[in-house]
Parts: structure tokens; sequence; C-alpha cells
């Protein structure tokens, strides 16, 4: 029967555990035999695995110093022969399994926690954008109610036109105010464009009410201008992103008072 070295050779050998007469054995036999040569490279592995699994540390020299004298001083009373540490050498495959899976798992954990801190992130944003959501509707039914209970205050629907993105939006005006309430919903504006809404005065240019991308399924805003300013018609174009001082571009809705 074909003689191999000791089953904890290799992990010993592997750490640097093995010297002397021991050390130039082993390394004789693992030149001839394929088997123990193969058990020196999987030891070698769990080696590296448990360096792998450690945080790199640079002592300085004058800790090195110290461990050496700390080691020459105890040297007749701790030394442990290598013939002893045999006797506990199969744990050491066990412990650097035991290391693998911690690292492992502490890995397992660490992805857990940051997809537990994105899924948290996100749903924060959400809530922040439904509040925000939330107060601009209050704010928008506060509004409605405060003009709808003044003097004055029209109510004006936008209707589609022809060929143009399917919605429908309405709009209430104070003249003595100069204060306008839209309320509307549309497709999300085409790329690179953008919603303006106008008032359209009895006399002269339009008057830009603000502009939009719809990407909400409803908009609700309100704009103010000069008092006094009798409105012939509202309307709904759509203009270069960011809007433009007068009309341009197609009409989508238009609305005449009544």
């Amino acid at each position: 029967m074909e003689e191999h070295v000791n089953p904890g050779d290799p992990d010993l050998y592997a750490l640097g555990a093995l010297d002397g007469e021991e050390k130039q054995a082993f390394e004789a036999h693992v030149r001839t035999c394929a088997a123990c040569a193969e058990e020196l490279a999987a030891a070698r592995q769990r080696v590296a695995l448990l360096a792998l699994a450690a945080p790199p540390a640079a002592p300085s020299p004058a800790v090195k110093q110290r461990l050496m004298q700390h080691v020459r001083a105890e040297k007749t009373t701790v030394a442990v022969p290598v013939r002893e540490m045999r006797r506990f050498s199969f744990l050491i495959p066990a412990l650097a399994a035991c290391t693998v899976f911690f690292a492992v798992l502490a890995g397992w954990l660490w992805r857990m926690d940051l997809r537990d801190t994105h899924r948290i992130a996100f749903l924060q944003r959400r809530l922040a954008n439904a509040e925000e959501r939330s107060q601009e509707v209050a704010s928008t039914a506060a509004e409605t109610d405060r003009l709808l209970g003044v003097p004055g205050t029209i109510n004006v629907a936008l209707a589609q036109q022809p060929g143009q993105p399917a919605g429908q939006a309405g709009v209430l005006y104070n003249q003595r105010l100069g204060t306008v309430l839209y309320a509307g919903q549309l497709l999300p504006a085409p790329a690179g464009k953008s919603y303006q809404l106008w008032l359209v005065p009895a006399q002269g240019a339009p008057v830009s009410l603000g502009v939009f991308s719809a990407k909400e399924a409803r908009v609700a805003m309100t704009a103010h201008v000069s008092p006094g300013i009798a409105a012939k018609a509202f309307a709904v174009t759509i203009e270069p992103q960011g809007g433009m001082p007068q009309p341009t571009g197609p009409k989508v809705l238009v609305g005449v008072p009544g």
C-alpha cells in the first residue's frame, strides 16, 4: 500500500508550521506523490481564503520588534513542539471552512442590508412625492373654493382641438383679482416640447400663464396676471421645451368665456 503524508501535514506546510527534517521529508514526498500534491494545493487554497477573509493590516516595525522580544522571552515556557500541534491539525480545515462561511454570510447580510436601504430610500421618495402631491391638491382645492366664493369668478371649459393630443381642462378666472386657476388632463408632451397655458386678452398680445409637461395624470396650477385684464379666450399650446414669449405651436385646448 502506498504511504502518504500525515493528514494534517498539507495544512501545516501551507501555514508554514513545518520545518526542519519534517519539512524536507514532506517536500520530497509531495514531489513524487500526485495525491499528496493535490492535498497541498487544496490546503494552500484554504489558507488563501483565510487571508482574504481577514482585513489587511500593516504593523509598524516597532510592533514586530516587541513581538519577537516577547517570543524569545517566553520561548522556554510557551513553545509547543510541532508534533503536539499536529494533534490538533485536523481542526485547521474546519476552522478555514467556518471562516469562509462567516465571510460569505457577512457579505450576504451586507447585500440584504444594502437592498433594504435602497428600498427604504425608494419608498421615502415615493412618500415625499405623495405628500407633495397631496399638498398641491389641498392647495388647489383651497384656491378653488376661494375663487368660487369671490364675485366675478368665471368658469371656462377648454376643449380638445381637432388632430391634437386627447385631453380636457378647465379654468377659473377672476378678472378683478387677476387670478387664474387651471386644472386639466393631457398626455405627456412630445420629446423636447412643453405645454404652455395662455390668456388671450380682449386687447393686446396673449399672456403666458405657465409651462408644464403633463407628466402627471392631472395638472393643476395657479397663475397671476395684472388685475382688470378682460379675457377673450384661454388656450394651451405645444411649444419648445421651457416655453416661448408668444404662442408659436399648435393649439391643443381652447376655451372661450360664455
